[in-house]
């Protein structure tokens, strides 16, 4: 049964293949905007669930107004020999007095703490001393980088010589580790990329075109994947940030083993005669197998931890959309290829002949 309706796919596919090809192409554009809204998040209360005491207890803090994060920025002198030597020197607490007021505007930051009006927040040596903002960031990431990033920016102006600056604390920890997932993300992804075409290269004896189609679908499968998280309001998270790379690695096996199939089948018959017996002989156990896979993946969602929930799910919608490329998209590509491939030998000929 399963094998019939593949085969009835494949049929239309090779009728068709230009208009799938385009159909294709526009939902992948549509999915582009989604990209964008893809927000991640590396708060510890987002990786528990919310209904356990101690996240429900900080969130009742922040409700109420009185559970703050706190952002300090240590501001460091005696840097240079001709450069300020101390805190309280006249040039230093001129700085100190704007930074604070600087950042006392920024929207989202509550309360400012300035170690010239506050005794404990400068050291004994009279070189160090700290601004302690505070805010409500929550579990928002954007807004997370957003006051982290103003803060930063406003520190480097008319800094005096000798006098050095640094963020910390939480919040700083977490929008760090937001960029280092993001990085990572896109790293990995693109690396992935590179490798599983070398490597499907070297099986096709070098053909380009063998290899650059199943790439197309894993591609084409991460672009949906993160599409359809942006969508939907899925969060991008570190045990999230390396899915990419794990759909790729997954689902360029389902294309390798139909596109392999046809090309062995095609040397003694027609195009559709091949596509049939590529997408008929492997389809059914690719169908199972990732079946069995994206099961393994939802089983996740039957523990305890939102993280790994994210984690199963999106795994499994990426593996899905491999899936579903592999049968929908890749035949109508190898029927394409076949027609572009022939007017070009068509136009060598012609040239060769005049």
């Amino acid at each position: 049964m399963s094998q019939k309706i593949l085969e009835k796919i494949t049929t239309i596919q090779e009728k068709h293949p230009t208009k799938i090809v385009l159909l294709f192409v526009f939902l992948s554009l549509a999915m582009i905007p989604g990209m964008a809204r893809v927000e991640t998040i590396v708060a510890l209360e987002n990786m528990m669930p919310s209904s356990s005491t101690p996240v429900e207890g900080v969130n009742n803090l922040r409700a109420e107004g009185i559970g703050k994060d706190s952002i300090a920025v240590k501001i460091s002198t005696g840097k240079m020999e001709d450069g300020v030597q101390s805190i309280h020197d006249n040039r230093t607490e001129e700085y100190i007095q704007d930074l604070s007021n600087d950042i006392r505007k920024i929207n989202g930051v509550t309360q400012v703490m300035s170690p010239l009006q506050r005794e404990g927040l400068v050291d004994e040596r009279d070189q160090n001393a700290v601004i302690t903002a505070y805010t409500y960031l929550g579990d928002s990431g954007s807004e997370m980088d957003r006051i982290f990033n103003e803060i930063e920016e406003q520190t480097k102006y008319e800094k005096p010589e000798g006098v050095e600056t640094e963020i910390s604390g939480v919040p700083a920890v977490q929008q760090r580790l937001s960029s280092m997932v993001s990085r990572d993300k896109n790293v990995t992804t693109m690396i992935s990329l590179g490798l599983v075409f070398l490597i499907t290269l070297g099986l096709f004896q070098g053909s380009f075109s063998s290899a650059l189609m199943p790439l197309i679908v894993v591609a084409l499968s991460v672009i949906w994947l993160y599409g359809t998280m942006g969508y939907l309001g899925i969060p991008l998270s570190t045990l999230a940030g390396s899915v990419a790379a794990l759909v790729i690695g997954i689902g360029i096996d389902y294309s390798v083993h139909i596109l392999n199939t046809y090309r062995f089948h095609r040397k003694d018959n027609t195009i559709g005669e091949a596509l049939s017996e590529a997408v008929g002989e492997t389809g059914v156990a690719i169908l199972a197998t990732s079946i069995t896979t994206i099961s393994a993946f939802m089983a996740f969602l039957t523990g305890m931890m939102p993280e790994m929930h994210r984690f199963g799910l999106i795994m499994s919608i990426g593996i899905g959309y491999a899936l579903l490329f592999s049968f929908l998209l890749l035949p109508s590509v190898f029927v394409l290829e076949e027609k572009v491939m022939k007017k070009i030998h068509e136009s060598i000929d012609w040239r060769h002949d005049f």
